[in-house]
């Protein structure tokens, strides 16, 4: 049976949940709605049907599938409509250079993750069976990212993450069978951030004694527990936060028992506002330093006063002019947007170099697109033209919206990053940190 026949087969089903499909990428709308969170668990193995004959299968001049997820709605809704407009603007790039393979156009599967790792994961089956995606680009949440590689690893459909930064990813989506690895990601591993956190606790603010404070999730556990066996001073507490309350005064009074120097916080935006402006109300005191969750412009500017001298670590982002103008101007761009325009690329040229559009054959040539090789040609941001002459006759090394993106064996990038200092309701420039930095420490 050909996937077009199947796929007709089980879309005459009906079944619940279909996302929304469009064959223009500026056009997408959403499946799913609501903003309801619920804790961030580990999920099960994938239960998918999928196989990879069937998406293997596919009829000369028939649309190739990608999907997306991201938090459109929920607790990181400030980033998730950039990075759904960047995976879009790669979309309708790749589609107007003339597609893949000879032709074939991208069809992008949007869907939002609203904040929940089982209907994300519900969402992610159903576009694998239903629409036939050879690949995912997303989520943002590590939680979600772990509750999503064991179903792309077992479908064989590969997930490049645009936001996933929990160092117990690194190796996550190897499938036994082939060896291939099917989850990737374009954000940096947490094991940088640590480092830099660290950095900031050790010699710019001189803490002797610090307390860590993270959003009780893969991510926030991760991070934190890192920078904390990176400080070189005494850790005081250790504290997670949920995110089911309003109420953090009892977790403020256990992050600053004994009287910490400094703070290291891994939150996001919607709960990191609530703590933040209670720990104003009860005059706790310490020096906040933020991971990069928390960077959301509008939560700086309505708490200018509360945030002032905050410090927040990042990572670097190349500075692409054109991908600021083609997405509208730098307003548009959500930190980790830049990410998923990568994700989407890396996946054409890989699936383009190949000669298939598939999970596996993007799995076992993204690294080799994303990296300089000898003899290859290097493409940028709108450059997919360029790209496919190139693989025509050789080889193409990216350089990305967000950076080199030069994927290492785990298939993530390492990177540079940026410490931003806060002042009048504003992440300012305060250092870069190269490189050279993390040379011998990861």
């Amino acid at each position: 049976m050909s996937e077009r026949s199947r796929r007709d087969i089980l879309k005459g089903l009906g079944a619940a949940g279909t996302a929304g499909v469009v064959s223009l990428a500026g056009c997408s709308r959403q499946s799913g709605g609501g903003s309801t969170e619920e804790p961030e668990t580990e999920a099960s193995d994938g239960e998918s049907t999928a196989t990879e004959e069937s998406m293997d299968e596919a009829e000369d001049g028939e649309p190739i599938a990608l999907g997306s997820i991201f938090p459109v709605t929920g607790t990181n809704s400030a980033y998730g409509g950039g990075h759904q407009q960047a995976f879009n603007l790669a979309i309708e790039e790749i589609n107007n250079s003339g597609g893949l393979l000879g032709g074939r156009e991208i069809t992008a599967v949007n869907n939002d993750t609203e904040g929940s790792p089982s209907r994300s994961a519900q969402k992610f089956r159903t576009m694998i069976n239903q629409e036939g995606i050879a690949g995912l680009v997303g989520p943002y949440s590590s939680g979600i990212g772990t509750t999503l590689a064991p179903i792309a690893r077992d479908n064989r459909v590969m997930e490049i993450s645009n936001g996933n930064t929990s160092p117990a990813l690194a190796t996550a989506g190897v499938n036994e069978d082939n060896g291939a690895k099917y989850y990737g990601r374009t954000a940096p591993n947490d094991v940088q951030q640590a480092l830099v956190v660290a950095r900031v606790l050790n010699q710019i603010v001189g803490a002797d004694t610090a307390s860590f404070l993270y959003v009780d999730n893969p991510y926030g556990q991760g991070l934190a527990e890192a920078a904390s066996e990176a400080f070189s001073g005494e850790t005081l507490n250790m504290v997670a936060y949920t995110k089911a309350t309003n109420d953090y005064t009892s977790t403020l009074d256990a992050v600053f028992d004994g009287d910490p120097d400094a703070v290291g916080a891994v939150m996001y935006p919607g709960n990191g506002r609530t703590i933040l402006r209670q720990w104003n109300q009860g005059g706790y005191g310490g020096q906040w330093v933020g991971a990069e969750a928390i960077w959301s412009p509008q939560m700086l500017s309505d708490l200018s006063d509360i945030v002032e001298g905050m410090y927040i670590t990042s990572p670097q982002t190349a500075n692409s002019e054109t991908f600021q103008e083609n997405m509208g101007g730098t307003d548009q761009i959500t930190q980790f947007a830049p990410h998923a325009y990568d994700g989407a690329y890396l996946m054409g040229l890989a699936m383009e170099k190949a000669g298939e559009a598939s999970g596996t054959a993007i799995a076992e040539n993204v690294r080799s697109v994303s990296r300089p090789n000898d003899g290859d040609t290097t493409v940028s941001v709108a450059e997919f033209d360029a790209g496919k002459e190139a693989l025509s006759s050789g080889d193409v090394n990216y350089e990305g919206a967000s950076g080199s993106v030069d994927l290492n064996e785990d298939l993530e990038p390492v990177v540079p990053y940026r410490i931003m200092e806060v002042s009048s309701g504003e992440a300012q420039l305060s250092e870069e940190v190269p490189l050279s930095y993390f040379e011998g420490k990861i």
